[in-house]
């Protein structure tokens, strides 16, 4: 089963700059609220969210600035 993050992180990919709105638009369709994809959004390490003139773009980090998990082992 696909999970809400990998669906947000797949949509991302192919569109930056994506907002929460047209996100939640593509997920559910238009008539639900924009707050879980929001949220999802935020929790979401590989997801940066810049600011822009109309709304907040969602962007794939770049793989340098992710986050190092040194409590975790790699994983080859």
């Amino acid at each position: 089963m696909t999970t809400l993050r990998e669906v947000i992180v797949y949509i991302v990919r192919r569109r930056p700059g994506i907002s929460d709105r047209q996100l939640t638009e593509a997920i559910h369709g238009s008539d639900e609220r924009h707050q879980q994809v929001n949220g999802e959004c935020r929790a979401i390490a590989e997801i940066e969210r810049r600011q822009g003139t109309v709304h907040i773009g969602n962007y794939i980090r770049e793989l340098a600035d992710l986050p190092v998990d040194r409590e975790r082992p790699c994983e080859y």
